[in-house]
């Protein structure tokens, strides 16, 4: 038939699904069902676009580079279960673009030419490129936007609808220039041209009204999200909400996304973390949404690379089947000739129960080998289970070894016994019938060289074989991981706990626990071991192949479908996650080494939940289709695929955590015993390549070379613009805004047209390129980073050579969205050096006082330079303590936020150090936080802070499954809690850990800590009698004081209670309570010198016995000997107080004596000179006259008249 003709027949009948769909959305007056229509009849029209373009690119293969690109992106995004309304609508409006490309089934030859003289293909070649590359980003943008959450979509929801919007309206500029270029080249005539014109014409006026994608994403706003939206601006926009905690935490409520969707970490005990939730969506509301799309492309095209080569082998095996039978009679339609046989004997029609078709096909082979010849039957005792459909075909590696097999091995796995498993491999909608659709996809998907009982036995047994295969791998694998941990440095420590402690390793370990092993009698049968082994081989090669062209990044569930290839997901979870935990442990090797990105290990994580979400979404499937048989679910479930599936509520029971009790029975003396030391990792990663990291290492600090741009290197070519400029610019981080030293250093080319150079500030560094030309009044001149993150950030400003200041603005495309945003301001920079900065007046004070501005710079800044090229110490000291105040203010942990004086502190060293100092500041202080401990992100329940050093846990209020615990602080140690139904008290037993606790070790942990808590007390019982005993019990039992002896660890003195215990030393070892406060270490030859101050610890309060566990006796026994111990402390006080007032009596006694003994020498001293005074007196006064004589003694009688040596005392 004439492939003209059978287009054109194909249009005609499909008619009302090519005709042009947008016109309804962009109709004004479109009502919402027209709209809803439109969209829902999307993906059927979508279909039938892609075939008739497909056929028609047969006939035009200009088109094809545009028509390829389509049908990628389309058949990619239809196997999504997220799509957008919005994205949608502007997949709608690119879908009418192609539909476009049917006006070329008038055109016969697209190698004739026009009136012009150009071939129609010539004409479009520039066109289908353009459209091309317009569809694939398009389609990356899409799913970039898709994969953000519903609260970040929300804050920035006039960004992305822009930046559809936009995407939207090139689709409908592509379609106008489509349709003109067609209706000129088209040659019908003069008349019939001019007609066609004129048609033409109308329906480009039509088009060129504008089109307000804007205002039909507001139609397409769901209640949610109109909800959402009001609620944001009733309360001041969105920087507003974010800022207040009560406002974010009702948006998030309104929102209906937990807390963990929206910050991607897990949030199970604790409401809310909202410090992180606020920094998540900031940078989420401050992230450039072209950098976005344009790191998501790399990733989107390695997805069509896959889905284009998918599409070519499906085209090709199908293309030998498109003629098939007649309708003669059902079992014609069937592929495979002795299940065609089998289905015409028995007289089945469409379908046919399970049980039915396995015994038919046991008895069918039965007698067709009976007639061959053959022995008895094998039956081996082949008790198990297998199940589900198969993966595309491995390539005939293994086609020679099974067409040497003989088949009868299989006919033991044939029969009854097998029927569910063998049902789940064929029935592919698990509806408890055989299809003949099913059965030729059952038999397509078989391996070269395979007979069809070998395909069947595989299923029957031999798939349950391989997952539990790999089920000991994955266990293996995470144990590794786990001893790893201990090995990976403390800058990436942080990282690598919040990748383990993420709710997919929950939900993997439910999904191992709850998958049935095979019986280990089936590995005694050869044949099926041996074709087990070579078929998952061959799949696991498949598999990581495609792993490797998607870089093993699954960022959703149908990125999982294209790496698996079609099936169902159960059949491939298993090789996929130990593919991918494979990849992980090397990433984690490299982190022993090395430092990472932080967003390294959460990229990692993505990738289980995709396929995660896919086991999700098989799970409704199937719930869905057992609800309407009537069945009971949960057990249909659990009998489904071994038990995979029947998990059921997914939640974290760290009691049941089997990671570190497995043990693999089959393999237990060889690959779980591998050593993980030091030296292992190492030959390890000699071997692993730094280009599985997706953002590389960050081993060393990058400082900038500013050399080049000394005055001295800058001579060979004069220019004004040239050298460094220096200037205070600001931005908001966050909530509040920061000011800080902006340098940048030009240099010119020698043209005196380009510029090049280099820019710096507290957090970042970059180099630009640019242009330069004379201008008013000066130069003027734009450049822009080379940072591929920064491709849409230019910088332009001028150069006023009368002032030589320099006056910057820098604009983006989010400068639309945040008009106010301090850091669009205008920017004024000088050739003031950098560290000279801070000593710079202000506007202000040169207006008060111009002349004691200058003086006051000009002295600063020569005392700082003397200082400088002096090599002072005190200048040094002036360095050091700002780099440590700097530091310390950047990495403080949320126990300790700084109050208002720090805060002014922060920001005069921000806005005052030279900025490559305050970046390498600043990359230090954040290196410092990297180090810091990580814990869950409940935080604590006393003060509800994040708890970021020491997790003090109580192990009596503590749930049966242990998913619940009171968690505290080290600042809130000694608080009493009640919190979710537990009232604790100060004297339970607590359990210090310094270290992420995971599940996989939590059961270990808690019990080792409650077993070392009743055994040191025990110890302090014994030790506290023996105190208490006489001095001659304790000279009759020495060897008892030597072993029971308790001293600190880390002072050598002893210990009393309360104090602290290590749980992971061997030997019983004590800590004292200021040891453990100022972190000291062990001593070399003190009792423990193997402990760290990492170690998890116990607390000892007391000596009694508490807990459950304790009996009467115990606890009578533990109330007497505290009786006594109370008696013997009370005792020991009385006998010191007395000591001690008996020691200040006899003190006192003695300064009393002192003091008299001073007074009485003191007395008898000053009577003496006061003797020797009046005899000296006495004898000069019998050396005068006797008249003199007289006179003194009437005179001393005057005075003393009643002295005895007058005569009235006589």
């Amino acid at each position: 038939m004439n492939p003209f003709k059978l287009v054109n027949q194909f249009y005609e009948s499909n008619a009302d699904l090519l005709t042009s769909r947008s016109r309804d959305l962009n109709n004004g007056l479109a009502d919402s069902k027209s709209i809803e229509d439109s969209l829902n009849g999307f993906a059927e029209a979508a279909g039938v676009v892609a075939k008739g373009l497909h056929a028609l690119g047969q006939l035009h293969p200009f088109i094809g580079v545009a028509v390829g690109a389509f049908v990628l992106v389309i058949t990619l995004d239809l196997s999504r279960r997220d799509n957008d309304r919005k994205v949608l609508a502007v997949k709608i409006q690119m879908q009418d673009l192609m539909t476009v490309f049917f006006e070329l089934r008038h055109i016969r030859d697209s190698l004739d030419r026009g009136r012009d003289g150009m071939t129609i293909a010539e004409r479009l070649k520039g066109l289908m490129v353009t459209i091309a590359k317009d569809v694939k980003a398009c389609g990356s943008a899409c799913d970039a936007y898709l994969k953000k959450s519903f609260l970040a979509k929300t804050v920035k929801s006039m960004t992305y609808e822009t930046r559809l919007s936009e995407f939207a309206s090139l689709f409908v500029d592509h379609r106008k220039r489509l349709e003109l270029a067609l209706a000129m080249h088209t040659s019908l005539g003069v008349d019939a041209a001019n007609e066609k014109l004129d048609d033409q014409y109308v329906r480009l006026r039509a088009i060129e009204e504008k089109l307000d994608t804007i205002a039909l994403f507001r139609k397409l706003d769901t209640p949610r999200e109109k909800d959402i939206q009001k609620f944001i601006d009733e309360h001041g926009g969105v920087k507003s909400c974010l800022n207040n905690d009560d406002t974010l935490e009702e948006l998030v409520a309104k929102s209906g996304e937990s807390f963990s969707r929206i910050s991607g970490r897990e949030m199970t005990r604790r409401t809310n973390d909202l410090p992180g939730l606020r920094k998540k969506l900031f940078k989420e509301l401050l992230e450039d949404v072209d950098d976005l799309f344009h790191r998501n492309m790399a990733l989107f095209e390695r997805k069509l690379d896959m889905q284009s080569k998918q599409l070519t082998e499906t085209i090709q095996s199908e293309s030998d089947h498109i003629i098939n039978t007649l309708l003669s009679g059902a079992h014609d339609r069937i592929n495979d000739p002795d299940l065609q046989r089998i289905w015409k004997d028995m007289g089945w029609k469409g379908s046919v129960k399970a049980r039915h078709f396995v015994l038919a096909l046991h008895d069918h082979y039965t007698d067709k080998l009976s007639k061959a010849g053959s022995s008895d039957t094998p039956t081996v005792d082949r008790g198990s289970q297998a199940s589900l459909p198969s993966p595309r075909p491995p390539r005939s590696t293994t086609s020679l070894f099974f067409k040497r097999l003989d088949d009868r091995w299989a006919l033991a796995y044939i029969n009854a016994a097998y029927v569910q498993p063998i049902l789940e491999a064929v029935d592919d909608d698990g509806t408890g019938f055989v299809s003949i659709k099913e059965v030729n996809t059952f038999v397509a998907t078989r391996p070269d060289g395979w007979s069809l009982p070998q395909w069947i036995a595989y299923w029957a047994v031999g798939w349950q074989a391989s997952i539990t295969r790999y089920k000991n791998e994955i266990y293996s694998l995470i144990q590794t991981i786990f001893k790893t941990l201990e090995h990976v440095l403390p800058s990436n420590r942080r990282a690598v706990d919040e990748y383990l402690f993420h709710p997919t390793f929950w939900r993997i370990e439910l999904l191992l626990r709850s998958t049935r092993s095979v019986n280990p009698k089936i590995f005694q049968d050869p044949d099926l071991s041996r074709i087990t082994e070579l078929y998952s081989n061959a799949e696991e090669e498949r598999i990581d192949a495609n792993l490797q062209d998607v870089a093993y990044e699954l960022d959703t569930p149908a990125t999982v479908s294209l790496v698996t290839g079609e099936g169902r997901i159960e059949r491939f979870a298993f090789p996929l996650i130990y593919l991918l935990l494979r990849r992980h442990l090397k990433v984690i090797n490299l982190a022993c080494k090395h430092v990472l990105d932080m967003d390294e290990l959460s990229t990692l994580n993505e990738s289980l939940v995709s396929i995660l979400l896919s086991i999700d979404d098989r799970i409704q499937n199937l719930e869905a289709v057992f609800k309407q048989t009537h069945l009971d679910v949960q057990a249909r479930l659990g009998n489904f695929a071994f038990g995979m599936l029947s998990y059921g509520d997914i939640k974290r029971i760290p009691s049941q955590n089997s990671f570190a009790s497995w043990v693999d029975d089959e393999d237990a003396n060889t690959r779980g015993q591998e050593p993980v030391d030091l030296e292992s990792i190492r030959m390890k990663i000699a071997h692993i390549p730094l280009a599985i990291l997706k953002y590389g290492i960050h081993d060393g600090f990058q400082s900038t070379d500013y050399y080049e741009f000394e005055p001295s290197r800058l001579r060979r070519v004069s220019h004004a613009l040239q050298g460094t400029w220096t200037g205070h610019a600001s931005r908001t981080e966050g909530d509040e805004v920061i000011t800080y030293i902006l340098r940048v250093s030009f240099r010119v080319s020698p043209d005196l047209r380009k510029i090049t150079g280099k820019g710096e500030d507290y957090s970042s560094a970059f180099d630009f390129e640019g242009r330069v030309s004379g201008g008013k009044e000066g130069y003027d001149f734009t450049f822009s980073p080379v940072d591929e993150d920064d491709v849409s950030k230019t910088c332009s400003g001028c150069l006023n050579t009368s002032t030589d200041v320099i006056t910057i603005r820098w604009t983006d495309r989010r400068q639309k969205e945040n008009p106010e945003e301090p850091f669009y301001l205008p920017i004024q920079l000088r050739r003031t050096p950098p560290s000279l900065l801070r000593y710079r007046y202000t506007p202000f004070q040169f207006s008060e006082d111009p002349v004691r501005s200058r003086w006051a710079f000009a002295c600063n800044a020569a005392l700082h330079l003397a200082q400088e090229k002096l090599w002072s110490r005190q200048f040094f000291q002036a360095r050091f303590s700002e780099r440590r105040r700097f530091v310390d203010f950047m990495g403080l942990t949320p126990q300790k936020p700084l109050n208002a004086a720090e805060k002014g502190e922060l920001e005069y060293l921000r806005r005052d150090l030279n900025p490559s100092e305050a970046r390498f500041y600043y990359a230090l202080s954040e290196f410092e936080v990297r180090k810091l401990p990580w814990h869950p992100s409940w935080g604590c329940d006393s003060c509800e802070r994040r708890i970021t050093k020491c997790r003090i846990m109580c192990i009596q209020c503590l749930s049966e499954d242990l998913s619940d615990n009171v968690d505290l602080c080290g600042t809130c140690a000694e608080k009493s809690v009640t919190k979710r139904g537990f009232n604790h008290d100060v004297s339970h037993d607590m359990v210090k850990v310094e270290e992420t606790l995971h599940d996989f070790s939590f059961a270990q942990v808690v019990e080792a800590a409650r077993t070392t808590i009743s055994r040191i007390k025990g110890v302090l019982r014994t030790v506290e009698a023996v105190r208490i005993s006489s001095e001659s019990a304790r000279e009759k039992h020495p060897e008892t004081n030597e072993a029971h002896e308790i001293a600190c660890t880390c002072c050598g003195k002893d210990v009393s209670t309360p104090c602290w215990a290590c749980v992971i030393c061997t030997r019983d070892t004590f800590v004292c309570l200021d040891c453990d406060s100022r972190r000291m270490r062990s001593l070399p030859d003190g009792p423990s010198p193997s402990h760290r101050p990492a170690h998890t610890l116990v607390r000892i309060r007391d000596s009694s016995v508490a807990g459950q566990s304790a009996t009467t006796e115990e606890r009578l026994a533990a109330l007497q000997q505290r009786f006594i111990t109370l008696e013997h402390k009370m005792a020991s006080g009385l006998a010191a107080i007395d000591a001690k007032v008996e020691e200040r009596l006899s003190s006192l006694g003695q300064r009393v004596d002192n003091r008299l003994a001073i007074f009485e020498a003191n007395a008898e001293l000053r009577f003496d000179t006061l003797e020797a005074v009046l005899r000296q007196v006495a004898a000069q006064t019998a050396a005068l006259p006797s008249i003199y004589t007289q006179v003194v003694r009437e005179q001393f009688r005057a005075m003393y008249p009643t002295s005895p040596l007058s005569p009235r005392g006589r």
